[in-house]
């Protein structure tokens, strides 16, 4: 393993530990209740290097998983200009939520737990907002170039629309995850895909 990889897989490792820090102390004692001083303290770093890698401690507890991020990104590259992106950009997100395995796996629980708190604390929903917002903005450039458009609308659009559906059914299942009532992801997603496909929607 090179030096640079070597200090990536440190970086994320510490990244991974400052946000359970963070995603423990939030359900415990709130958003408010807690300073970042307490989340330096939990995960054994200075409040210094605490800001290093975060620039609040609302964004601590939105650690992206690197597996999932890594799978996003792959699945990302394979997008192709001849193919309705929002055909494909609905199987990508298909595909992510399938990784979440109802809350099962790793990723699932991860996400689980934030969507959990983003309903209880209306400052990490913002903070989940923003973050939300500059990866939508991203993948926003990331089509414009690949079909050669001339403005953002079309892939804006079609960002926005997929991301919505996502949104939703992530909402929902963490909500019913919460009233102990079982809710299946993937279908959650495709009844929300159909309705924002529907004429007149």
């Amino acid at each position: 393993m090179t030096e640079i990889a070597l200090r990536e897989r440190r970086r994320r490792q510490t990244e991974r530990e400052i946000g359970d820090a963070a995603l423990d102390l939030f359900e415990v004692g709130g958003v408010d209740g807690t300073t970042v001083d307490d989340i330096a303290r939990a995960a054994g770093i200075s409040p210094r290097t605490f800001f290093r890698y975060f620039p609040s401690k609302e964004r601590a507890a939105l650690v992206p998983h690197v597996e999932l991020d890594e799978r996003v990104e792959a699945m990302l590259a394979d997008l192709r200009a001849d193919r309705p992106l929002l055909d494909q950009l609905e199987e990508v997100w298909r595909e992510v939520l399938l990784a979440l395995d109802d809350g099962r796996s790793e990723a699932g629980r991860l996400l689980l737990r934030v969507r959990r708190l983003m309903r209880a604390e209306p400052a990490l929903r913002l903070a989940a907002a923003a973050v939300d917002e500059e990866r939508l903005d991203a993948l926003v450039v990331r089509l414009v170039r690949l079909v050669g458009a001339d403005d953002d609308l079309e892939p804006r659009l079609v960002v926005e629309t997929a991301g919505v559906a996502v949104r939703v059914s992530l909402d929902r299942w963490a909500e019913a995850r919460e009233a102990g009532r079982a809710v299946d992801l993937l279908e959650t997603y495709a009844q929300a895909c159909l309705v924002v496909r529907r004429p007149g929607g």
